[in-house]
């Protein structure tokens, strides 16, 4: 038995700041088309390396695309993200959203979980206590409100059908090194008109059975990790200066 919890947005914008914001592969051409940055974020997984639950690892495969990696195969998940790290850039004075009837479906959940692995806990999110009082009932007994729910089944299909034209896109600009899934994520930073560009040239162009997502690497950070995905014959990045983040979850 689950208590309701209650939600009203206050309109206080902590939730438009210091974070990277999930896009569809839709609202990233709108997000660059606007002149405002995404990054992308990668992780990877394979069994037998990745010790998650059955349900859980089923989950993230639908969000994937399977790649070449060394001597064998990895599966990938790009998420693309608008760069909110200082704030978002459509957040206006009043903290409230510049683009709101055209904000991300994200933005619409929010404060409800997409992932379904993960619950939801008020006190880990950034809205004040008021927005917690007695208000809008979001989630009972585990079921979201129907809304909400729409809007979830739609970012978690978005994930599924976007998974290998992201890895496409990624592959024409160049990127392909990933994460260790719940270890790190490796985080890109591409140019602007060069990620725009190959959003249209692959959605113009992809094959979905027949695309070549290229040969990828792995960025990890721990020794035992390390020695058991190389022993496995998976490729590891260990350039000395990398383009990108890696940043570690634990």
């Amino acid at each position: 038995m689950h208590y309701p919890t209650r939600f009203s947005c206050v309109g206080c914008g902590a939730c438009c700041k210091g974070r990277f914001i999930p896009l569809t592969l839709g609202e990233t051409k709108q997000w660059l088309e606007r002149g405002d940055d995404v990054a992308v974020l990668l992780e990877a997984f394979s069994r037998p390396y990745w010790a998650a639950s059955e349900q859980e690892y089923q989950h993230s495969l639908q969000r994937s695309a399977q790649v070449s990696c060394g001597a064998t195969q990895v599966h990938v998940t790009a998420i693309f993200a608008a760069h909110a790290l200082t704030q978002c850039p459509n957040l206006q004075r009043d903290d409230l959203c510049g683009i709101y009837e055209n904000r991300p479906l994200v933005c619409r959940i929010y404060p409800m979980e997409i992932n379904p692995f993960i619950e939801l806990e008020p006190l880990a999110k950034d809205c004040p206590p008021e927005a917690w009082e007695p208000n809008t009932i979001i989630i009972s007994d585990a079921s979201a409100d129907p809304t909400l729910s729409s809007l979830i089944q739609a970012s978690r299909r978005a994930d599924r059908n976007d998974a290998r034209l992201k890895l496409s896109i990624c592959n024409q600009m160049g990127i392909n090194v990933a994460a260790w899934k719940a270890e790190a994520f490796v985080i890109h930073f591409p140019a602007r008109d060069q990620f725009l560009q190959a959003v249209n040239d692959q959605a113009s162009s992809f094959q979905d059975d027949q695309s070549d997502l290229g040969g990828w690497t792995l960025r990890v950070a721990g020794a035992d990790l390390s020695n058991e995905l190389k022993n496995g014959k998976l490729a590891l990045d260990e350039t000395e200066n990398p383009s990108y983040i890696f940043h570690a979850l634990r």
